[in-house]
């Protein structure tokens, strides 16, 4: 029987696991080939999903979003970006 992680208050916890990831600095990334995207800037930025960086990210903040096949990033600042599966 699979089990699924848990944190603290008995929720569970989604894994999904990375594949490499690349820096990009002030450019728009290839479209992208999976649906969920991991992000980490080290000293902040701005990032948007098929347009301008509009959403804020905070240094040291990872965030994961949802994304279609297809879609680009597009990012102000140095990010580390991850396809994840």
């Amino acid at each position: 029987m699979a089990t699924q992680a848990q944190d603290s208050n008995s929720g569970t916890i989604p894994v999904v696991k990375p594949s490499s990831a690349i820096d990009y600095n002030g450019t728009t990334t290839p479209p992208l080939t999976s649906n969920v995207v991991r992000m980490v800037s080290t000293a902040g930025g701005k990032y948007g999903v098929n347009g301008t960086a509009t959403v804020d990210l905070p240094a040291g903040v990872v965030e994961y979003i949802r994304v279609e096949y297809g879609d680009t990033i597009t990012v102000s600042g140095t990010f580390n970006i991850s396809e994840v599966s």
